[in-house]
């Protein structure tokens, strides 16, 4: 018996019903939901509509139906798009929880800090665009295992750091780096991005060497989906047809008897017009390409020595909080912007301006001018090329190192300000100057230093020291470790500064060798002298040095080792440790105080550090270790 019409409408009806009502009660996986509060909230989007009860109603936030562990379904956020919201607030590391995402969009705002190392944990993610914003810091290096990337922007923003995330992207389709402040050689891995169409590393001043060829002739056509083509040749779309009027002729006479041996020289004929045609515009596409490359090689190249030569105006490149906003350091784009401020300091590097940060409440900052040659490259000597190759070295070590890293001992790099003939470095001020200057007030009695403010300085050394060599990845020796570039905040606390010739160490290298010797006589390992090799022991047998000169109160440049037999600090000191009377060492200004045991004992800690074998001294963190027990 037929079912009637309105019973079958009635039935269709009824499943619809029932559909819809299953996905209305779909609801969004509590992980998610906890996810996307926070990142909302640190987002800045504080609006009621997007703080819902049903967050994917909301604007920017996408959600599709998922199969969950237990066999039902649920909602997961696959999209945040949130473009031109004016945000002012940071990316949650919450973003690694939500595994479904596909798609984040943030361009356009004013979100701060460094893109959270858990977005690697977005496995699905195939949209990253970041552009236009003010992020700061290195990409995380394991960003390349989001295989499913397609577009990754992160143009115009302040990420610095090397290229060294850009591993292995299959499907990367259009990449963005664009005016930012990363450093080092572009790496030949882009080369293997097979899918890759639009890429722009335009603005990136301290990039190194010429962008890799990649060369699209190395795979055929068959290897390239058909999503990537962006036009069919009229050749081919004249095979097609002929292809498609063959299968349809041929259909249509399936019963028919065999063609003739006459149409087969017909055939073979056209068939080799094909191949020709395809031959032909195989090596015209070849050719078409390669010069292309090659002038768009040249063009880059001509960019790029430009950049070095007369590096534009990009605005500042902030690193820290404590600046808010780039108009706080509009005076340094004045021609006479550090005409009205005071000179504290002058070194090989360039000068040192004191100046109250705008709109800071009196913060008070220093400012290192480093001069560039005001000529173009034919007319600089090999002594300006020199000079000016060791100051921009010395300008990316700074931004590679307290650039990005943050610790209670170590000086911070605020800003960097690039302008066509010169460079502006911001650091927090210190009231108290550096280690040298005070050794020096106290050696000509206008100043006081007692041993707990010593042993002070010693320890915020030494903790500074634990931090490059074990606490940052990769390691970073300071390979000029002195007394004047010790600096001392309001407090007493030491700040190491001047990473000018630092160098950061792969966790697998043992050494790094040199070309030359780098340092400060009276402070250089002899181990590096010798082989033009250093490790972090170089720094250790630099920071012993220094320890000497705290307790005794004496430079490793004094007149008096200059008339000793020894002719040395560390020489010298370590006679007088095993003489009869090791207490002549000691700072005759701290005799009689009650602490000569302990004065002793960090000397004894500073012969440890200066032994000739670099094997048999410590580490920085067993340094710490007993200067932090010698109690007080």
């Amino acid at each position: 018996m037929a079912a009637s019409p309105s019973k079958t409408h009635l039935s269709l009806f009824t499943f619809l019903s029932f559909f819809l009502i299953i996905q209305a009660r779909l609801i969004l996986n509590r992980s998610d939901l906890k996810a996307l509060s926070i990142i909302q909230k640190d987002l800045g989007l504080n609006c009621q509509h997007y703080l819902s009860t049903k967050p994917c109603n909301s604007p920017g936030v996408i959600c599709e139906r998922r199969l969950s562990d237990n066999h039902t379904y649920e909602l997961r956020v696959t999209r945040l798009v949130f473009k031109s919201q004016k945000l002012a607030g940071f990316l949650s590391p919450s973003i690694g929880q939500l595994s479904e995402l596909k798609e984040l969009s943030l361009s356009e705002n004013q979100l701060v800090d460094q893109v959270p190392s858990q977005i690697v944990d977005c496995r699905k993610l195939e949209i990253l665009s970041l552009q236009n914003n003010k992020f700061s810091g290195d990409i995380p290096s394991e960003l390349s295992s989001l295989i499913r990337l397609r577009v990754l922007d992160l143009a115009s923003n302040k990420f610095s750091g090397d290229l060294s995330f850009l591993k292995y992207f299959p499907n990367l389709e259009n990449l963005s780096l664009a005016d930012n402040v990363f450093t080092g050689k572009i790496p030949a891995s882009i080369r293997s991005f097979r899918n890759l169409r639009f890429f722009n590393i335009s603005g990136n001043e301290f990039l190194e060497g010429s962008m890799p060829m990649i060369n699209r002739g190395e795979y055929s056509e068959s290897d390239v989906p058909k999503r990537y083509m962006l036009a069919e040749s009229p050749t081919k779309s004249s095979n097609n047809s002929t292809n498609a009027s063959a299968s349809s002729h041929k259909a249509s006479i399936s019963s028919a008897p065999a063609p003739s041996p006459s149409a087969s020289p017909h055939h073979h004929k056209n068939n080799k017009r094909k191949l020709a045609g395809w031959i032909l515009g195989f090596l015209a596409g070849a050719l078409a390409g390669s010069i292309s490359g090659f002038i768009f090689s040249l063009i880059f190249k001509l960019l790029l020595a430009v950049v070095r030569g007369r590096v534009k105006d990009a605005g500042p490149a902030i690193f820290s909080p404590l600046i808010k906003k780039a108009e706080d350091l509009a005076f340094l784009e004045k021609e006479d912007g550090l005409a009205s401020f005071e000179l504290i300091g002058k070194g090989g590097c360039g000068e040192v301006y004191k100046a109250e940060l705008p709109n800071s409440n009196g913060k008070m900052i220093a400012i290192k001018k480093i001069v560039q040659p005001p000529k173009d490259a034919a007319e600089l000597t090999d002594e300006d090329s020199k000079l000016l190759n060791k100051k921009m070295r010395q300008i990316r070590s700074e931004i590679n190192t307290v650039g990005q890293i943050r610790h209670r001992n170590l000086l911070p790099l605020l800003a960097h300000v690039s302008r066509p003939d010169c460079h502006y470095l911001v650091y927090e001020f210190m009231k108290n100057g550096s280690l040298q200057n005070i050794l020096e007030e106290v050696s000509n009695g206008t100043k006081e230093l007692d041993w707990f403010a010593r042993h002070k300085i010693a320890l915020g050394v030494a903790a500074g020291l634990e931090y490059l060599h074990f606490n940052h990845s990769p390691r970073i020796i300071h390979r000029d470790l002195k007394p004047a570039n010790i600096l001392l905040d309001d407090d007493m606390e030491a700040r190491i500064a001047d990473f000018g010739l630092a160098k950061a160490m792969p966790d697998a290298n043992t050494h790094i060798s040199t070309s030359n010797v780098a340092g400060t006589v009276g402070y250089i390992s002899p181990e590096y002298h010798q082989t033009l090799k250093f490790t972090d022991k170089c720094d250790i047998y630099s920071f012993g040095v220094m320890l000497g000169v705290l307790v005794m109160g004496r430079l490793p440049s004094d007149q008096f080792f200059q008339e000793t037999q020894e002719m040395s600090l560390v020489k010298w000191l370590r006679n007088v440790m095993t003489s009869d009377n090791p207490r002549q060492a000691i700072d005759s200004r701290l005799m009689g105080n009650g602490f000569e045991e302990q004065m002793l004992l960090v000397l004894k800690i500073a012969c440890f550090c200066t032994l000739d074998d670099p094997k048999q001294r410590p580490n920085s963190k067993d340094v710490r270790c007993m200067l932090s027990q010698i109690k007080q």
